[in-house]
């Protein structure tokens, strides 16, 4: 990334995660486009693992662009444009191109809710209160 800085090619962004319940900001980094975010649970009928993969893009919005889980049950989306396969037990939902102006959970400590950037892990389940509501935003630099 710092090629980038010197070049000018890609301007920072911050991320920030806020508990919306407290209003307490919870995470606050410096992101780039192209940057990946994986919010990954374990779901809480089927007790198996969930991912969803986000790039960061510079207009400050996230693209969706794969979902991945291990077994059909209750949440699992039915039709999506993209495509699917299924790889090492995983059901892979990739290729979706979802524009999201931001993204919205409530956070889960018992479904081991995390949040990965670029595969560092940048928000633990205990950072924040079981069942609070939590947004994810991007912002300038």
């Amino acid at each position: 990334m710092l090629i980038n800085l010197l070049f000018g090619m890609k301007k920072p962004l911050q991320l920030v995660i806020c508990d919306k319940d407290t209003a307490a900001e919870c995470v606050r980094e410096t992101v780039y486009p192209g940057d990946e975010i994986v919010i990954h649970w374990r779901h809480s009928v089927e007790k198996t693992i969930w991912e969803e993969k986000l790039l960061i893009e510079k207009n400050k919005t996230f693209t969706l662009i794969e979902t991945k889980f291990q077994s059909f049950g209750a949440g699992v989306p039915n039709e999506k444009e993209g495509s699917v396969k299924v790889e090492d037990g995983f059901v892979i939902m990739g290729d979706l191109n979802e524009t999201k102006p931001a993204y919205y959970w409530i956070h889960s400590q018992i479904a081991e809710l995390t949040v990965l950037l670029n595969g560092k892990k940048l928000l633990l389940p205990e950072a924040i209160p079981h069942h609070h509501k939590v947004e994810m935003t991007i912002e300038k630099g």
